[in-house]
């Protein structure tokens, strides 16, 4: 089987067009985009590229980090394809075939403030159905500590979080919703995709418009959880409240600012 392996390459970098840039919902926004480095495979049964910016080399225990993932997420992905594809030509007389298996993983840095990095991930994968499926993930890099930080466990506990800012983002996303559908969405309606959905069970990242502290919370909705496929992503961008800082561990709340 011909495979084709890239790593790295130093190239512009380019948003997954069939992913929503979260870049728009967050600042500041770059003003170009970064050079990045990128792992890109390719053989009869599937594609596969993952990505990161050149810029987090300058932290080696990041670069490692993301590293071994893209190695881990490769050989998981690569079994998986060549099982299915495997799979079904051995139960078939070879009149039907698989399309090649899809996944594309792309890394940004939201912001740097003096004690932590900023990440999201945005992936795309295609697995032969009647379409692709989006998802996106965040990540904190304790550049003190050398360390990865889930940005859930600066809080006292999701619930927490969710209290702090459950109303405004049930309030935004509802206003998103009747945005896309070209109606008012019933506040008490039994429908699953008018109802609010829990914050901290979505992505969560953390985002900073003074280089300093972190002052936004951009909560990222993928297809399906708050509405239809046809609906893509929803991205609710919340300034920080004296609330929020409320439900950060203490440790943490340096950290963290009431957005002006």
């Amino acid at each position: 089987m011909d495979m084709k392996i890239l790593f790295p390459l130093a190239a512009a970098c380019s948003t997954i067009s069939m992913v929503p840039p979260l870049q728009a919902a967050l600042d500041p926004p770059l003003a170009e985009e970064p050079e990045v480095r990128e792992l890109a495979v390719q053989t009869d049964n599937f594609s596969f590229k993952y990505s990161y910016p050149k810029s987090l080399i300058s932290e080696p225990g990041l670069e490692l980090y993301l590293d071994r993932k893209a190695q881990e997420e490769l050989e998981k992905f690569t079994k998986e394809a060549d099982r299915d594809h495997a799979d079904m030509a051995s139960d078939n007389d070879g009149s039907f075939k698989l399309l090649p298996y899809e996944y594309e993983i792309s890394w940004k840095e939201i912001v740097e403030i003096p004690d932590f990095l900023s990440l999201s991930q945005f992936w795309y994968g295609f697995y032969g159905g009647a379409h692709g499926m989006t998802g996106s993930k965040s990540l904190l890099w304790d550049k003190y500590n050398e360390r990865t930080v889930e940005p859930l466990t600066l809080f006292t506990s999701a619930t927490a979080l969710d209290t702090a800012l459950k109303a405004e983002f049930c309030s935004e996303l509802n206003a998103q919703r009747a945005e896309k559908r070209g109606r008012p969405i019933a506040t008490d309606s039994d429908d699953s995709f008018e109802k609010c959905i829990t914050p901290s069970a979505q992505t969560v990242m953390l985002g900073s418009s003074n280089g300093q502290t972190f002052d936004t919370v951009t909560i990222n909705i993928g297809p399906y959880a708050a509405g239809p496929y046809v609906e893509g992503d929803y991205q609710i961008y919340l300034p920080v409240t004296e609330a929020i800082i409320n439900s950060v561990k203490p440790d943490y709340r340096k950290n963290f600012a009431i957005k002006r």
